[in-house]
């Protein structure tokens, strides 16, 4: 495979992963092993009827933070998924499964 094709493949895999996150943590599904098809959220997060644990978006952040520091994520990462936890469909204003507080 030339470089050029290893690139493009690299993309392509980063884009989907970029995609398809989990609508409450932000973990890219493609690394859920027991994802279930179609669902917008990770196994860890989802169980298919209900959130797993009621928490607010402070909550999601320190634990994902606490997620990213243990796999020695960069400091950049960190600050990226503390910011991109607003934007996902769990805890939009007004979503279903947002803690009230």
């Amino acid at each position: 495979m030339t470089k050029a094709k290893k690139l493009i493949a690299a993309i392509k895999k980063q884009w989907l992963a970029e995609r398809t996150r989990c609508q409450s943590c932000g973990m890219p599904l493609i690394y859920d092993k027991n994802y279930r098809p179609g669902s917008i959220y990770c196994s860890y997060c989802h169980d298919g009827e209900s959130f797993a644990q009621d928490m607010s978006l402070a909550d999601m952040r320190v634990r994902v933070d606490s997620l990213l520091q243990t796999r020695h994520a960069s400091s950049l990462a960190r600050v990226y998924m503390r910011m991109r936890l607003a934007t996902l469909k769990r805890w939009r204003r007004g979503a279903v499964g947002k803690k009230a507080g």
